[in-house]
């Protein structure tokens, strides 16, 4: 079996491992310190990496085995190939970052939300109400400087943070 072939083995195992650990366990890229800014939003740092190394070894260890030979020929079509693997990937990767982290729009500020009572402690005025925040429910914590006493499961209307929140009106 020829060294490119092992090579191209090798490559695509890899690269399918660090996909699944990614997408699994979040990115876990390793990347080359190098912050050289080519501009329009372009980092070199962003394509020599790990991955970059595993794309354009995929490219060139491809472009071997479908030549099926080791010539400057192939070795020369084998570089190009892989730089436009590194360069396709990478904006490929780029354009479903953008988009993913496009849906989800974090914000720290609460305005007028509408809030379930979860639980409610008159004594220290404290409890937890039930908000939508980026479409999922989550749990906040509710205080007030008001004497008031809800009820689980009233409705009210919320305004402060992602960790906590006051009432600011009551929803009939």
């Amino acid at each position: 079996m020829a060294w490119y072939i092992i090579l191209l083995i090798v490559s695509a195992g890899l690269f399918l491992l660090t996909t699944i650990i990614s997408l699994f366990f979040g990115d876990m890229d390793i990347e080359a310190n190098t912050d050289m800014d080519v501009g329009s939003g372009f980092m070199i740092s962003d394509v020599i990496s790990f991955k970059g190394l595993i794309h354009f070894t995929i490219g060139f260890s491809l472009t071997l085995t479908l030549m099926n030979e080791f010539s400057l020929l192939s070795v020369s079509v084998g570089v190009i190939t892989g730089i436009i693997f590194v360069l396709v990937l990478y904006y490929l990767y780029k354009i479903v970052f953008e988009k993913l982290h496009q849906s989800i729009k974090y914000t720290n500020v609460i305005n007028d939300l509408e809030a379930e009572v979860y639980y409610w402690d008159s004594k220290s005025k404290k409890g937890e109400v039930f908000i939508t925040l980026e479409g999922r429910p989550v749990t906040i914590t509710l205080e007030s400087p008001d004497d008031v006493n809800f009820e689980k499961g009233q409705k009210i209307k919320v305004s402060g943070t992602r960790h906590s929140v006051q009432p600011t009106g009551y929803i009939v």
